[in-house]
């Protein structure tokens, strides 16, 4: 099931043949140029948008200034991007669940294996700006700082030496910024994906029936209401913690090399509660 829309990003293209990765991935490509001054072609702002525009959500600028000028309605904000619509995101997702019952049958189709499917790419993709968020946060302080403290207690130290240190400190701390902001702005659209394909597809699949003596109202509008919004929260907070285990290798080799093993006592003894109020709470679900 492939549908004829140009924004349909699937694995297929309308022929049924694999698509490759320029053809996958080229809106995402491009949005990882810097700046896109002459990128004026998508109904939505945000499908323009370069990496710098995108991550500091400044797409929104012209937006906000209409807002300011005049009162926004429906019909003066922009469309809806078609690659967030639910009619795209509707079709890939069942796409990915045909190709998993095709692939292990219906009773083994495992739902959380085609939502990991769906939102694999981008998840891994904020993975890596949480990393260079990290790497850019430990830089500063351990390194940079400690270097400028050094370079003030020298009497015969060097002005420019002085100067690089304080402007690689703002470009870290910058950097650390930006890539935090990156993560925030990747995750909301994957949420957003993930929310809208997943309710257009249990209401497609109400509508079909015929009666609803199985489900009741309350059901049904607990499903499309709290139920997704709980996998749009999944999606948008789930992948920050991913890379905390790390940060945390990150922080006990640079303890282990500043304070020597008993460094990593106070590590052990930091990680054995929170062992046991992970198992506590596993227990209570």
């Amino acid at each position: 099931m492939v549908g004829e829309g140009p924004y349909l990003i699937s694995d297929l293209d309308q022929r049924g043949r694999r698509r490759s990765f320029a053809e996958r991935y080229d809106p995402s490509l491009k949005t990882m140029i810097p700046v896109r001054p002459c990128a004026r072609l998508a109904p939505n702002p945000v499908d323009d948008a370069g990496l710098l525009s995108f991550a500091t959500f400044s797409w929104l600028t012209p937006v906000m200034v209409k807002g300011y000028r005049q009162r926004l309605t429906v019909d003066t904000l922009p469309p809806l991007s078609t690659y967030d619509s639910s009619d795209t995101n509707a079709k890939r997702f069942r796409v990915l669940w045909d190709e998993e019952v095709a692939r292990v049958g219906p009773e083994k189709a495992s739902l959380s294996h085609v939502v990991w499917k769906f939102q694999r790419t981008r998840v891994l993709m904020d993975i890596v700006a949480n990393i260079l968020c990290i790497i850019m946060a430990a830089i500063g302080p351990t390194v940079l700082i400690h270097q400028i403290l050094q370079q003030t207690e020298r009497t015969s130290g060097k002005v420019w030496v002085g100067i690089g240190l304080c402007i690689a400190l703002f470009a870290t701390e910058f950097t650390k910024v930006f890539f935090w902001a990156l993560a925030w702005a990747i995750n909301y659209r994957t949420a957003i994906r993930l929310k809208v394909a997943l309710s257009t597809l249990v209401f497609e699949n109400l509508v079909s029936f015929k009666t609803l003596t199985h489900i009741s109202v309350g059901e049904v509008l607990n499903i499309l209401s709290s139920d997704s919004y709980s996998l749009f929260e999944a999606a948008l907070f789930c992948p920050l913690p991913a890379t905390i285990p790390i940060l945390m290798v990150f922080c006990a080799a640079y303890a282990f090399f500043i304070l020597g093993p008993t460094a990593l006592i106070g590590i052990s003894v930091c990680l054995w509660p929170s062992s046991i109020q992970l198992s506590e709470g596993q227990q209570f679900w």
